[in-house]
């Protein structure tokens, strides 16, 4: 509470410095790098507040620096009115993300799913219970008939070690391989009897291909070019939507009348 109340008075104060923009993407600034060296930052901006910056750190999230003084600031920024300046920059920010994705990824490289009208980029690991929530969502047909699916696996052996093999395993196996086999195998992988085996036993067996290996690096690049840490991550009709938010995907989808409680209880087991 400390913290946010110094935030409250320092957005207060922002008439008295600026009328600018609250974010305006750039490199980091070096000033703010050397105030915490050793966190990595993706990218920093100028607030309304004189001499103070706005940092994204690698998991997304902003926290407020002032080089000059050497003080690091955590919480939200708040207007007098109401307006949170922070949710303000963190969704031009996805916008911007969003934007240079789309312009940066081949989609030729991505997994292919589907030909509705609503083009959706998605960023998975093949062996990520919320991602499996994802599959099943999208795999819905009132969902799948509306949606073309870009997907790029990303493995995350530090949290979920047989996933770096069950991605490799896929690639190998699907390559060459007709469409029908290549979603099925894909499914069955993440929500279907091949995930529910051992898989640490079924990987060994399989010699991975040259392309599977071309494939997860390009793909693994690409996380690490857009900082996407975390997944399931999607840009659904050039927005982003970090995780399986199922109200806002069928938002951005624009699909109407469903009972998203009831939905969310049938794909994640939680009481409507």
């Amino acid at each position: 509470m400390r913290f946010r109340g110094l935030l409250i008075i320092l957005a207060l104060t922002a008439v008295l410095f600026s009328t600018g923009s609250v974010f305006a993407g750039q490199a980091v600034n070096p000033a703010v790098q050397s105030i915490l060296p050793k966190i990595k930052m993706s990218g920093t901006f100028h607030t309304p507040v004189k001499g103070l910056y706005g940092a994204v750190i690698s998991n997304g999230q902003i926290i407020y620096v002032f080089p000059k003084d050497k003080i690091i600031l955590l919480g939200q920024m708040w207007t007098a009115a109401g307006k949170n300046l922070t949710q303000e920059a963190r969704l031009k920010m996805q916008q911007s993300k969003a934007e240079d994705i789309e312009k940066g990824v081949d989609l030729k490289k991505a997994i292919k799913v589907g030909d509705g009208p609503v083009k959706v980029i998605e960023f998975a690991n093949i062996d990520c219970p919320f991602c499996r929530v994802a599959e099943k969502f999208f795999s819905r047909p009132e969902i799948a008939k509306k949606v073309t699916r870009y997907i790029f696996l990303i493995p995350q052996p530090s949290i979920h070690p047989h996933s770096t093999a069950m991605t490799l395993y896929y690639f190998t196996k699907a390559d060459g391989r007709p469409l029908s086999y290549r979603l099925s195998l894909l499914n069955k992988i993440m929500v279907g009897h091949i995930y529910q085996t051992k898989f640490g036993n079924i990987a060994p067996k399989i010699k991975v291909s040259k392309k599977a290996v071309e494939r997860l690096s390009y793909n693994t690049g690409l996380a690490n070019e857009y900082s996407i840490f975390g997944v399931p991550f999607f840009i659904i009709n050039g927005k982003v939507v970090d995780g399986i938010n199922i109200g806002l995907i069928l938002q951005d989808l624009g699909v109407k009348g469903v009972n998203v409680a009831k939905l969310d209880h049938e794909l994640f087991g939680r009481q409507p």
